[in-house]
């Protein structure tokens, strides 16, 4: 459940328009507390954000208003995706494909430098597919393709920066937002003290939380031994490292100190591009690898 104050950093709405919006054209029906404050789902959220964007591609709130959401999706200028999450769908549903159209106007608005239509676009794609399929399918392959287009010489690289930039900022605005269950278990996030990148750190605490994980986001460059007292204080199942830059060396150095500082029963998981294996007490896991992981832990917490 959302306060009114996390629809509003999470749409990019004010608070004033959320309930001007709500009280002259009904757009959503919040639920109230037992104080009778508003609270929201991620089914308005959703909403606010779809209407937002078809708003902004120039359709009235007025005439929108009643429409569901697949229309006012298709009027904001994204299809909605057949399928809204992975925890939506049966084992025997077929994967949720990615719209390449939704990635190449993320791309154009990068080349373009237009940041505004940027975190727009990533925006009403996190509603649309939701935070399990934007951080499993959409950054990886968003990023890969606007990689891959930077070393060929098709884009600058300042518009991959931006691309990088804001989804950074997309996902930290999440966190602040996140209010995970009861008893949900803790994963601890951070990268080795001497890689800088963040952002692949991010989409996989962002994929941990839509798993089920209480994130604890560490940030990037973070000491082993400063690793291992927070895991003392806070007890996490796990503790999950991106690397992307850090020499093989340093990284089992790394590794092989965190092991011996922590708890045998608290994980060590690895990822990233330069993920190392062969470190007694470590898993290098892929995203789904990780998710999996999670979700048979938070089945057994309830």
């Amino acid at each position: 459940m959302y306060s009114i104050g996390q629809i509003s950093l999470l749409s990019n709405l004010s608070t004033h328009t959320i309930r001007a919006w709500e009280r002259r054209h009904c757009v959503v029906e919040p639920l109230r507390s037992k104080g009778g404050t508003r609270r929201y789902t991620d089914a308005h959220l959703r909403r606010f954000q779809l209407l937002k964007a078809a708003v902004e591609a120039g359709s009235r709130i007025g005439d929108i208003a009643n429409l569901n959401d697949d229309t006012i999706a298709d009027l904001s200028g994204y299809a909605r995706a057949p399928m809204s999450d992975r925890t939506d769908r049966g084992d025997d549903s077929p994967p949720l494909v990615i719209d390449q159209s939704a990635v190449d106007e993320i791309i154009d608005a990068a080349v373009c430098l237009d940041v505004i239509r940027a975190e727009r676009a990533l925006n009403v794609q996190y509603r649309v597919l939701g935070s399990t399929a934007f951080s499993r399918q959409l950054c990886p392959a968003l990023l890969t393709q606007i990689g891959s287009m930077w070393e060929a010489g098709q884009v600058m690289i300042s518009s991959e920066h931006l691309v990088s930039a804001c989804i950074k900022r997309m996902l930290l605005r999440s966190f602040d937002a996140q209010e995970p269950r009861p008893n949900a278990p803790k994963v601890m996030f951070s990268t080795p003290d001497e890689e800088q990148h963040e952002l692949g750190l991010l989409i996989a605490a962002e994929c941990a939380y839509g798993a089920g994980a209480q994130v604890i986001n560490l940030g990037p460059q973070m000491p082993a031994e400063a690793v291992a007292t927070a895991a003392e204080k806070l007890r996490p199942k796990a503790v999950a490292l991106s690397s992307i830059h850090v020499p093989p060396g340093t990284q089992r150095a790394y590794l092989v100190e965190l092991r011996a500082k922590l708890d045998l029963q608290t994980e060590i998981w690895i990822g990233g591009r330069q993920a190392l294996k062969g470190v007694d007490g470590c898993l290098v896991l892929s995203l789904e690898e990780m998710a999996g992981r999670i979700e048979t832990w938070a089945q057994a917490s309830m």
